[in-house]
C-alpha cells in the first residue's frame, strides 16, 4: 500500500515543490498524528485496556504471567518503578545481543524500504512503474509476517524462524548481486522482503519473552528499539548514486548485516539453551537465597524457574 500511496503523492504538482516531497509531508504527518493519539489511547497495562471486557483483561494479565513462567510472581497491576528493574534489564545477555541483532536486521529493512523504488529503477523501469512494482514484494512480506508470527507463537520458537527468514533474505541479496538479469533481480526483491521483514517482530518478541517482570521488559525493549534505530544512519548511505544501476555495494552491506544477524541469533540460541539447562539442574537455585528481604519476585527473569525462549 505504501508504494501505491507514494506513487500518487509523487504526482502532485505544486510550484516550488517536487512531487517526491509530498511523500514525506503526508506520510510523516500521518505518523505524527497516530503517535500523538497513541499517548491517549494506548493502555499502560492490559488490565487498564478499556476496549477489553473485564474477563478479557483478566485473560490478558494471566497470559503475561504465563509468559513469565510464573517466575516473576508479582502482579503487574501492583508493580512500581525501581532502578533495580533497569539494572537487571540492561545486565542481560538477551538485551545486549538482541539489541545488536535488531540493529543488524533493521539496516536492510530500512534500506529496502527507502531505496526499493531506486533499486527497481536501476532495472530500467520508469520511476512511476518502479513505485508500483514495489507493491507485490511488500504484499508478500505482509503475508509472511503474519504466517511467521502465528507459527512462531504456536511452536514457542523465535531464533529458528529468524534463521530461516535471514537465510531467505540472504538468497535474495545474492540474486541481486550475482546477475544482471532484471527478472532474477526483481525475484530477489521478493525473497528479501519475505525473509527480512518477519525478523523485526520476531527479534522484538524474543526479547520481550526473555525479560520479566513488566518494568524490566519495558526497559529492555525500549533500549533495544532505541539502539536498533541507529541503523537508519547506516541504511541512508547504503545505496549511493555512483553505484547505480546495480548497487552492488549496497546489497553487499545488507548481506553482511544479515550474516551478522545469523551469527548473533545462533549464539543467543546456544546461550539460552545453556542457561535453561543450568536452571533445570539446580545450578541457579542459590539466587533465591540472594534475593533476601526483597523476595523472589525481585529476581524477575533471573529466577531459577524462569525459562528463556529459544
Amino acid at each position: 500500500m505504501g508504494g501505491l500511496l507514494a506513487t500518487g503523492l509523487s504526482r502532485i504538482k505544486v510550484p516550488g515543490y517536487n512531487g517526491w516531497a509530498f511523500i514525506f509531508f503526508v506520510e510523516g504527518a500521518i505518523t505524527v498524528a497516530y503517535g500523538g493519539l497513541a499517548c491517549f489511547f494506548l493502555p499502560h497495562t492490559p488490565g487498564n485496556a478499556k476496549f477489553l471486557t473485564p474477563a478479557e483483561q483478566n485473560i490478558a494479565v494471566m497470559r503475561l504471567r504465563l509468559d513469565s513462567h510464573g517466575a516473576a510472581g508479582h502482579s503487574v497491576e501492583n508493580e512500581t518503578f525501581s532502578w533495580h528493574w533497569v539494572k537487571i534489564a540492561m545486565l542481560n545477555w538477551n538485551t545486549l545481543l538482541l539489541s545488536f541483532n535488531f540493529f543488524a536486521i533493521i539496516t536492510p529493512i530500512y534500506s529496502y524500504s527507502l531505496f526499493l523504488p531506486t533499486i527497481i529503477s536501476g532495472m530500467k523501469y520508469a520511476s512511476v512503474t518502479a513505485n508500483l512494482l514495489t507493491v507485490p514484494p511488500n504484499a508478500l512480506a505482509v503475508l509472511t509476517v503474519l504466517a511467521t508470527g502465528f507459527a512462531s507463537d504456536k511452536y514457542k520458537q523465535r531464533g529458528s524462524f529468524m534463521l530461516a527468514g535471514l537465510t531467505l533474505a540472504a538468497v535474495g541479496y545474492i540474486m541481486l548481486i550475482a546477475t544482471p538479469n532484471v527478472h532474477v533481480q526483481y525475484g530477489g526483491t521478493f525473497l528479501v522482503a519475505a525473509g527480512i521483514f518477519p525478523c523485526s517482530p520476531l527479534v522484538m518478541g524474543w526479547l520481550a519473552n526473555n525479560l520479566a517482570p513488566h518494568y524490566v521488559r519495558a526497559t529492555g525493549t525500549g533500549a533495544q528499539i532505541a539502539f536498533a534505530n541507529l541503523a537508519a544512519f547506516v541504511a541512508t548511505f547504503t545505496y549511493l548514486t555512483p553505484d547505480a544501476p546495480r548497487y552492488i555495494q549496497g546489497h553487499a552491506i545488507n548481506l553482511g548485516m544479515i550474516g551478522l544477524a545469523m551469527v548473533l541469533t545462533g549464539v543467543l540460541m546456544w546461550y539460552n539453551r545453556f542457561e535453561n539447562r543450568k536452571r533445570e539442574n539446580g545450578a541457579r537455585d542459590g539466587r533465591i537465597a540472594e534475593a533476601g528481604a526483597e523476595g523472589e519476585w525481585a529476581l524477575g527473569h533471573r529466577h531459577p524457574k524462569f525459562r528463556y525462549t529459544l
